[in-house]
């Protein structure tokens, strides 16, 4: 389905247009078209280099395969189970700064899921939501999960919603941060991220490191958490041999869902508890949607938690306080409906 991004010629023109296409939306990172030949481009990484650099077996990563489709996972800690899934264009690796502390009382098992991170590529050629929800199904019904906590950020909290809806009895609580309901409102980008926008535009499927380090750096709002290496991990896997296509794939089918799903009556399907974490101080979906969000759960008990000094990613701008509400939250399931 085409939509208004899309339209002939929206990748060409002045400043001011392509300012206003990287504003649009968060989800549509990366150009379409390719370098010109003449024109030299950085090189994409095969999946053996980044299995060894992301996802060796003395970091507790393994990969199961579900309906033909390779998983990257890591499953640590003891107790009741927690399953995060990663955010847009972000990997299990993102919940780092939450695992001391998670795993002291839980079963983590983190993941990345098609077509984020390691995972992939999925032999359907069907990179969407429902696609996403339906192999998490079989990914747990495949590890024998019967009931358990979700969770996840971005894109990724979407998939957990839309799990714990179409599963009521399989899952406990829900924690998510930053959750969707609907296309970002529009916005004014940095004018570095204008330029590294161009940039990916001049070299795709080739996204420079520059482009990952001002998109970092427009999504949060702490940004001493920007290291080096958390920039790297970013440029490196995405710029995974195939990962462009299959997210660009991706984010075509995120336009379709909001274009058709009635938001409002699906969100109130919700039977689960659920904590919301949202960044106080974020650009791309500020605090006043995390309220908005929040108040379409009319059949769930509800939690928003606002983070001071962060945006998009608050467990990893605020790791801290973040998984202290997890924590307290999760444990609190005995106690609730």
């Amino acid at each position: 389905m085409a939509t208004p991004l899309l339209r002939d010629g929206m990748w060409g023109g002045s400043p001011g247009r392509l300012a206003a296409l990287v504003a649009a939306s968060l989800f549509f990172w990366g150009a379409t078209g390719a370098a010109s030949a003449a024109e030299p481009v950085g090189r994409l990484v095969p999946d053996a280099e980044l299995r060894a650099r992301y996802a060796s077996p003395s970091s507790n990563s393994r990969f199961v395969t579900v309906d033909g489709v390779p998983f990257h996972l890591r499953d640590e800690g003891r107790g009741p189970v927690l399953l995060l899934l990663n955010g847009h264009l972000g990997s299990l690796h993102m919940w780092d700064a939450w695992m001391p502390r998670l795993t002291r009382q839980f079963r983590v098992i983190r993941i990345d899921y098609p077509p984020y991170g390691l995972s992939g590529p999925d032999p359907s050629g069907v990179y969407s939501t429902e696609r996403a929800v339906q192999l998490v199904g079989k990914l747990v019904d495949q590890l024998g999960l019967k009931r358990f906590h979700i969770g996840g950020t971005s894109n990724g909290a979407l998939v957990a919603l839309f799990y714990a809806i179409e599963n009521p009895t399989r899952v406990d609580r829900l924690v998510v941060s930053t959750l969707p309901a609907g296309r970002p409102p529009k916005r004014t980008p940095s004018p570095a991220l204008v330029a590294a926008f161009a940039e990916v535009r001049r070299q795709a499927p080739f996204q420079p490191r520059e482009f990952w380090s001002a998109f970092l750096e427009d999504i949060l709002a702490n940004d001493t958490v920007i290291t080096p290496a958390l920039v790297d991990r970013y440029s490196e896997i995405n710029n995974r041999e195939g990962a462009k296509a299959w997210v660009d794939a991706y984010v075509q089918s995120q336009y379709t869902l909001w274009d058709t799903l009635d938001v409002k009556a699906y969100y109130a399907r919700l039977k689960r508890p659920i904590l919301i974490q949202w960044g106080g101080d974020g650009v791309v979906l500020p605090q006043v949607i995390g309220g908005e969000v929040a108040a379409l759960f009319t059949g769930a008990p509800v939690t928003l938690k606002i983070y001071r000094n962060a945006g998009h990613l608050p467990m990893l701008e605020q790791p801290d306080a973040s998984v202290r509400d997890a924590v307290e939250f999760l444990r609190a399931a005995g106690s609730g409906p």
